[in-house]
């Protein structure tokens, strides 16, 4: 049965949030790089002669293994994908490092680089446990239709329900207040090194009674 998202005078008809079975991370890797086509991060990450290429390959991996703890979820029609990564879990840095740097190298890329912003995002994640948003995605032509609100508002009602804080990583300044109308705190603002993006460091702290104000994102 769906779900009535009210958010202002704007009305979001849609499924239930639910987990993405294994053997949809290929439309959710797709859906993700055509969100994150133009993000700083990924652009800075993975710069080289085809950086779609490589943004959807690394996306590819990331939705491969967090589908297969069941942290990968999404909208029933698949307009809205949200990766979490548990508390004292991570990616098996390894086996993604196996994939992109080969491919990142062979279009002129910097896997060096990349490897070291990625140690530097590690090294500010809060040393508590907690639910690290990685990602939170909806198709560009459904942007500010409530979907990014009502993916965002599952996981957190998840991490409330176990008394945890929540994480995430930003490069984009315009989700920096969509992110605080849902909780979150700006931890810092830094430049990455190197010369990278401007990261904002967020934080949310466990609320079971977290009043969140309507929008449209």
């Amino acid at each position: 049965m769906a779900d009535r998202v009210e958010h202002g005078e704007a009305v979001v008809a849609t499924h239930r949030v639910r987990r993405a079975a294994v053997d949809e991370v290929v439309p959710a890797a797709k859906l993700l790089t055509r969100a994150f086509a133009d993000d700083p991060i990924s652009r800075w990450c993975l710069a080289c002669d085809d950086p779609i290429a490589l943004i959807e390959l690394e996306f590819l991996q990331a939705a491969q293994q967090l589908a297969a703890y069941g942290s990968l979820w999404a909208t029933a029609d698949m307009s809205g994908v949200a990766g979490w990564v548990p508390p004292g879990a991570g990616y098996d840095e390894d086996a993604v490092n196996a994939v992109i740097n080969p491919a990142l190298v062979a279009r002129g890329g910097h896997p060096g680089r990349r490897i070291r912003f990625w140690e530097w995002i590690e090294d500010h994640r809060p040393s508590v446990r907690h639910w690290y948003l990685d990602m939170l995605a909806v198709e560009p032509d459904r942007q500010r239709s409530g979907l990014g609100s009502l993916l965002l508002a599952d996981g957190l009602e998840r991490a409330d329900t176990l008394g945890e804080p929540s994480f995430l990583v930003t490069a984009n300044p315009r989700t920096v207040p969509f992110y605080g109308r849902h909780g979150f705190v700006t931890e810092s603002e830094e430049e990455a090194p190197e010369e990278g993006p401007v990261v904002w460091f967020m934080s949310r702290a466990t609320s079971r009674n977290t009043s969140v104000e309507p929008d449209s994102s």
